[in-house]
């Protein structure tokens, strides 16, 4: 059991949290689900490179696409799993090696999206999640990475331990379709 911080972002309310238990980091896919039904699942891991950030995307406008999207909340979903693989590529690593897991869960109109990392953690998340903020300027980062998954999806949850990596869950309503 490790030492985590973690905030939950409702429409723009932010609930701040501590705890003293597992973060859930690489659980097995299904673990919560138990593969039912009602609930569809599936994970990827791919090396924590920016040029995997655009497969990402991918992988999950392409899932999504069982609940019928509309253009607009499939954009909306590329770009906050956009930021979520960024910032673990360039934070979590800054750039260096490691594994970014990717699950995906789909159940009635929502799909819920988390990624992980390993990297070096978080050190304050509401700091990190204002606007501007970035621990890396060298790089020119905008620091509107979290702002913008909070903008683009229904809920935002974020988790994480110095020295034992973040986890990012998103979730976001689908339309039913007409």
């Amino acid at each position: 059991m490790e030492q985590f911080q973690g905030v939950i972002s409702r429409a723009g309310e932010r609930q701040v949290f501590m705890g003293e238990e597992s973060m859930g980091i690489w659980e097995e896919p299904g673990a919560e689900s138990g593969c039912k039904l009602e609930r569809n699942e599936v994970a990827i891991e791919f090396c924590a490179q920016s040029r995997n950030e655009s497969f990402a995307r991918m992988v999950a406008a392409a899932y999504t696409a069982q609940l019928n999207p509309t253009m607009e909340e499939i954009s909306d979903i590329k770009t906050a799993v956009s930021e979520a693989v960024t910032n673990a590529v360039i934070h979590g690593y800054s750039g260096g090696d490691g594994i970014i897991r990717m699950r995906l869960a789909l159940s009635e109109n929502e799909v819920q999206i988390e990624v992980t990392d390993h990297g070096v953690g978080i050190e304050n998340i509401l700091i990190a999640m204002e606007p501007m903020y970035t621990t890396r300027p060298d790089m020119e980062r905008s620091g509107m990475g979290f702002a913008f998954m909070e903008a683009f999806m229904d809920e935002l949850e974020v988790r994480s331990a110095l020295g034992r990596g973040t986890i990012v869950r998103m979730k976001k309503k689908i339309a039913p379709g007409v």
